[in-house]
């Protein structure tokens, strides 16, 4: 495990399973550890994910090298040739626009990459001479496919309008989905708007179990490449990167394609590290930008040149004779490397005569129930010539089942199909294997081997009896688990301190195949003679900073385990998923750390042959745990009374209509019973027809109420769903304390607590228990959410305004002072929300912070009290979206998390957006005044109206202005009068003030 978080914390962005390489963000050119492939290795290592450690696969290496060498010596080596096809993922542009590259910019990069490999790049010339002895020629070339997995001519590049606008690296296994061509024939470059690298590549397989840091999956394996840069602008006016514009992020992925580490070693600056390669010099790190030669790092000068840098495109300009060597290993041993230079992929296709080949199996599947099945294949036509009849047998695991000859009238065309069957087989529970294989083609033996047969795996579950229950106390054997790149995957754990097993999947340690899925499939079983169907499962997990690790749940028929196909019932990633706090290190759940989901599946009763899948999606964040799997067929009645919606608990309404939040936890239910209990008085309605299904929320508008003035105590109840008990009654009842107050104002205001306050502000806790409390604070009434103090989690204190008038006003902000210190594992909230209708819902939130963030880097894990005034901070919020409305209320509500007290004061509302303070009463300025152009701003102790008068030095009255409501507002003048020496007079409802200003011309 690292047990830096802040190395992890750079390096969860830039591992991929895969080499990652040159960001595609202009702020991170230069930063460390964009790739981390070296940390990653000795992660592995560490875990023992993985059977091969480094020191293995580089004697593997060095063995298979020293091998290769023999074999040449005296010899000439052959030049490679490797057929590449280009999978553009556009957005639906034209072709030759936006993420549509055009075809010169595809064969753009290929000729940066044939001239870069063969070292035929015309600025090789800028290879500093030191480097000239070591500088290497890998001689291979890259030609665009010339035949399809069909063996049909093509141009070797595909178009495919993506799912999706962008991409990143999380999206590595759907990106790869949207086109792939067999990456053992083809080295598969993606081309997309990829907006997080600028690419990545992953890593070959050495053939030894368990590589130290390379996938199996097959699926996913080439090259994916941002649009803006793959191409040169020396070959056309393309749209690219301003650095990256001379496609030398494609050469420097390719390399790692081909087995290449970055030349530094990924050694965090240590100059420890090593790419494996003995004529690159120790590097401390990578390189940004083009920085002038020599540069000196490590006490030898850095061959920052190297393809394998991350310096601009315009400064690299060379492979060494030692990296060409360990690619050239590579291509001649490493599974889905070597095949590529004898890929059919190299060859124009040429028709043959009497050529027919099995292009796809239709029966059996990948998966299929304990059931007759009739084996079916499409077969086409591939030859130059019209097929009659064909002989074609079928084996099922290992045996030959039928051998049969096929008659075809009217004759197949050329590359036109046909589908066939043979006898019926019965496929008994377990993996088998079916292979059908084209013998004679027109009575002749079939001259195109390559196409003629296609093996194909079958999995038949078993079977599992309805209801069930699984607690993981061991791995069932019945259970699949899908692991396309034979890493972590699902695996059982230790959780609850101990004292329970369950299955995890460990995405903390997950940094490789950051997009990868596992899928933890169930047996088959029916729901077709049950009345209801119910899924309740646990989860425990914890997210790591801003990962969007996730959990579907994939309803699968007919024993297809292709998740693409089933019906998802369940998603939920990041920080829907998570059901406890975030945390940076490696998360094992305690028994308050689960959650239960529950899915109603009784809409599939009646039906049968049904699997469950449970598909885990990596984003290097943190674990996810899973237990207690259970299918409950029996009808279980289970409505949660969540939350009370409205009334809020301060309004000015008597008469009102409660609105109720549910959850059906159970199975299906019509109708429930509501007993609504307002100060002692009851009544109980009936909702019916409601078509309520499982694991739904819903609002319930319930029948009028009266309320009286003050505080009202409202119990609401739930009973009888479908006539029946409740299955968990201890979530049916919620009593609420409501307040009805109807004072009201115009702002602008300001409260200071330190009178009485309480006949136009409301303090009140919903549940009944402490709200906002008032303290003595050096001499000065503050407001108090005692939340060190309080056990109750969510705890709610609420402190409402008066119902503010706000028509008149053009402008209005909201500004108060508190103090609040962060406790640590903590995270109490405050929010301030504003009502449109004096107080029935509240349902604008203005702000909203907690925790570390609420705190404004003040700590203390002690009961916080402020000492000074620098403990305190002013917070200002405009409301623009409530200038005009006269019925508005506003809430700050303070959320308890057992964190620390909260001080709240000095709450104001002004008519302006920029409110200007002053600490006298009032203030004329600027002073001289230029022009004429005044400023009045007023502080004054208490709102009321105030007569305004300018003065000259012989006592008389120049301008007069009756101002209404001032309290803190700021106006300005024109004063129509001639330089000099004046008085301005304001007269309040308490006294008379004078200020002296100058007036200059």
């Amino acid at each position: 495990m690292f047990h830096n978080q802040a190395v992890r914390q750079i390096r969860r962005l830039l591992i991929f399973f895969v080499t990652l390489t040159l960001t595609g963000l202009p702020l991170l050119v230069g930063a460390q550890d964009r790739c981390g492939t070296v940390e990653y290795k000795t992660q592995l290592e560490r875990t023992r994910t993985v059977l091969e450690t480094k020191e293995q696969f580089e004697q593997w290496l060095r063995q298979k090298q020293s091998d290769q060498n023999r074999r040449q010596d005296g010899r000439i080596k052959s030049a490679y040739q490797v057929p590449v096809v280009i999978h553009v993922i556009h957005n639906g542009e034209a072709i030759g626009t936006g993420t549509n590259i055009p075809d010169a910019q595809i064969i753009s990069q290929l000729n940066v990459l044939n001239e870069d490999c063969n070292r035929l790049n015309d600025d090789a010339s800028n290879t500093p001479a030191e480097f000239l002895p070591v500088a290497g020629a890998l001689d291979i070339e890259f030609i665009l496919a010339k035949q399809d997995p069909e063996g049909l001519a093509t141009t070797g590049i595909v178009r495919r309008q993506g799912t999706k606008l962008s991409w990143t690296m999380s999206d590595n296994y759907q990106l790869k989905s949207e086109s792939y061509w067999p990456a053992e024939d083809y080295l598969n470059i993606w081309v997309c708007n990829l907006t997080d690298y600028l690419g990545y590549s992953q890593f070959p397989v050495s053939g030894l179990p368990g590589l130290e840091s390379s996938s199996t999956n097959r699926l996913t394996d080439g090259v994916v490449i941002s649009y803006n840069a793959f191409g040169s602008i020396d070959d056309g006016a393309f749209s690219l990167h301003n650095v990256y514009n001379k496609g030398r992020t494609t050469t420097h992925e390719v390399g790692h394609f081909f087995g290449l580490n970055h030349i530094w070693g990924d050694d965090d600056s240590s100059c420890a590290g090593t790419d494996n390669v003995d004529d690159t010099p120790n590097q401390s790190s990578d390189t940004g930008g083009c920085p002038t030669h020599p540069r000196v790092t490590c006490n030898v000068t850095s061959m920052f040149q190297n393809y394998l840098d991350y310096t601009d495109d315009n400064c690299m300009n060379l492979f060494t004779i030692g990296q060409v060597s360990r690619m050239e290993t590579v291509i001649g041993n490493s599974p889905r490397r070597a095949s590529l230079i004898i890929s059919p992929g190299l060859s124009d296709p040429v028709p043959l005569a009497n050529d027919v080949g099995v292009r796809a199996i239709i029966s059996p599947s990948s998966g299929e129930c304990q059931a007759t099945v009739v084996p079916s294949i499409e077969i086409r036509n591939y030859g130059s010539n019209a097929v009659t009849s064909a002989r074609i047998r079928f084996t099922k695991d290992g045996i030959v089942t039928e051998t049969r000859d096929f008659t075809f009238m009217p004759a197949i065309s050329p590359l036109d199909s046909a589908n066939v069957e043979f006898a019926a087989v019965v496929f008994a529970t377990g993996e088998h294997s079916v292979t059908f294989e084209v013998l004679q083609t027109n009575g002749e033996a079939d001259p195109q081997p390559a196409n003629n047969s296609l093996t194909q795996g079958v999995d038949v579950p078993e079977s599992l009896l309805v209801p069930f229950l699984e607690k993981f106390d061991e791995i069932p054997d019945e259970w699949e688990i899908k692991n396309p790149d034979q890493h972590v995957t699902w695996d059982l754990a230790t959780t609850n301190n101990g004292a329970n097993t369950s299955m995890t999947i460990a995405f903390y340690d997950y940094e490789d195949n950051i997009g990868e899925r596992d899928v933890l499939i169930t047996p088959a079983f029916s729901l077709d003679s049950v009345p209801a169907a119910l899924l309740k499962f646990d989860i425990a997990y914890s997210r790591y900073e801003s990962s969007n690790d996730g959990l579907r749940v994939i309803l699968l028929r007919d024993c297809n385990t292709d998740i693409e196909s089933g019906t998802i019932l369940y998603a939920k990633f990041g920080e829907n998923l998570e059901t406890t706090a975030a945390s940076s290190s490696s998360f094992t759940p305690s028994s308050s750390d689960w959650r239960t989901e529950i899915l109603d599946l009784s809409g599939y009763t009646g039906q049968g042959d049904f699997q469950l899948a449970f598909v885990g999606y990596n984003d290097w964040g943190n674990n996810l745990y899973l237990d207690n799997i259970g299918l409950t067929t029996s009808a279980i009645h289970d409505v949660e009374l969540q939350k009370l919606v409205t009334p809020s608990p301060v309004t000015c309404m008597n008469e009102l209509s409660p609105v109720i939040r549910v959850k059906n936890s159970g199975t299906f239910i019509s109708y429930f019973t509501v007993t609504t209990t307002v100060n002692g008085t009851a009544q109980s309605e009936k909702l019916t027809g409601l078509d309520f299904t499982g694991n739904t929320i819903r609002d319930f508008t319930l029948p009028s109420i009266s309320l009286h003035d003050g505080v009202n105590i409202i119990t609401i109840e739930l009973t009888e769903p479908d006539d029946n008990s409740d299955f968990f009654p201890d979530d049916n009842l919620l009593e609420t304390t409501v307040i009805v107050n109807n004072a009201s104002d115009r702002i602008p205001i300001r409260e200071d607590f330190n009178g009485t306050f309480d006949d136009r502000w409301t303090r009140v806790n919903p549940a009944g228990r402490a709200s906002w409390e008032d303290e003595d604070i050096n001499s000065n009434t503050v407001l108090a959410a005692k939340s060190f103090s309080n056990s109750v989690i969510g705890d709610q204190a609420w402190l409402v305004s008066p119902v503010l008038d706000l028509s008149q006003a053009e402008e209005a902000t909201l500004q108060y002072d508190q103090s609040y210190a962060f406790r640590e594992n903590t995270s109490d909230v405050i929010y301030v929300l504003a009502s449109t209708d004096c107080g029935y819902s509240f349902a604008d939130t203005l702000y909203r912070s907690s925790g570390s963030s609420l705190a404004e880097g003040k700590t203390s894990e002690s009961s916080w009290v402020p000492a000074s005034e620098s403990d305190w901070l002013t917070l200002s919020l405009t409301m623009p979206t409530l200038i005009g409305l006269s019925d508005v209320r506003i809430a700050i509500v303070f959320v308890n998390d057992r964190g620390n007290n909260f001080y709240l004061d000095n709450v104001e509302f002004f008519v302006s957006y920029f409110p200007f303070s002053v600490d006298e009463l009032f203030s004329v300025y600027p002073n001289p005044v230029i022009d004429g152009s005044a400023q009045i701003t007023f502080n004054l102790r208490e709102k009321g109206n105030v007569a305004v008068d300018i003065i000259d030095n012989l006592g008389k009255v120049l301008l007069t202005e009756r101002l209404e409501g001032v309290l803190n507002q700021t106006y300005s003048f024109q004063l129509p009068v001639s330089a000099g020496i004046y008085l301005v007079k304001a007269t309040t409802n308490e006294k008379v003030y004078f200020r002296k200003i100058v007036i200059t011309k």
